[in-house]
């Protein structure tokens, strides 16, 4: 999906969010959609073009919803970001706001702050289904996993675990494979998802959840 598309479903999802949760707090005007599908207003632009630039909102929402286990840091989305730490707090203030994320101080030292995604607010599985569209891990799932069979665990590595958008999708793959299947449905999924997929495969009594340790992030697949 281009990234333009992208964010206009992202602005108005996020714009329902907005109105959803402030009551209509913030002072901004009423977003409708035509039947062509384009967000309109008679006093202006979206609820939220006023509070983020589109493409930071779009890699943080990313990062944060991707692996909504992780937490993340200030100064490490500062750096990821390319952007100030005030931007970047100023966005992570607004989506506080909106009850998107939660802030929680670290024990050892209560200055310093993690986010998470807030996964109890309503419109969790609703922005996660967008994001996980957007970087093809929903096809991932449609056409290789739930076809594949005999699968016990699927794990996530690489920069998309890490909540950042990638040209490769890492999986590591744990069942009774059909190797040479799994390989043609990968030959189908990549131009669908414009990204090249490459997998480590493990049998059953092969793997231990401790060989991911040296991976990076991960995440799991199925749960």
């Amino acid at each position: 999906m281009p990234l333009h598309k992208f964010s206009f479903i992202f602005e108005y999802a996020l714009a329902k969010i907005s109105i959803f949760v402030t009551q209509n707090c913030i002072s901004s005007p009423r977003v409708h959609v035509t039947q062509e599908g384009e967000a309109v207003s008679g006093l202006g632009d979206l609820v939220l073009d006023n509070l983020f630039s589109g493409k930071i909102r779009v890699a943080l929402l990313t990062k944060l919803l991707l692996n909504p286990v992780s937490k993340v840091y200030l100064r490490g989305l500062e750096r990821d970001l390319g952007v100030s730490s005030n931007t970047v707090r100023l966005e992570l203030n607004k989506l506080q706001e909106m009850h998107l994320i939660q802030a929680q101080e670290e024990e050892e030292n209560a200055k310093v702050k993690h986010y998470r995604v807030n996964q109890a607010h309503p419109m969790f599985q609703t922005l996660r289904g967008i994001i996980l569209q957007f970087v093809g891990l929903d096809q991932i799932v449609d056409q290789i996993i739930k076809k594949l069979g005999n699968v016990d665990q699927v794990y996530l590595t690489g920069e998309l675990a890490e909540g950042k958008n990638s040209p490769f999708v890492d999986l590591v793959l744990v069942g009774n494979i059909d190797r040479p299947y799994l390989y043609q449905l990968i030959e189908k999924v990549e131009p669908l998802i414009q990204k090249k997929v490459r997998v480590g495969v493990f049998g059953k009594d092969e793997f231990q959840e401790g060989l991911m340790v040296g991976s990076g992030k991960w995440m799991r697949m199925m749960e």
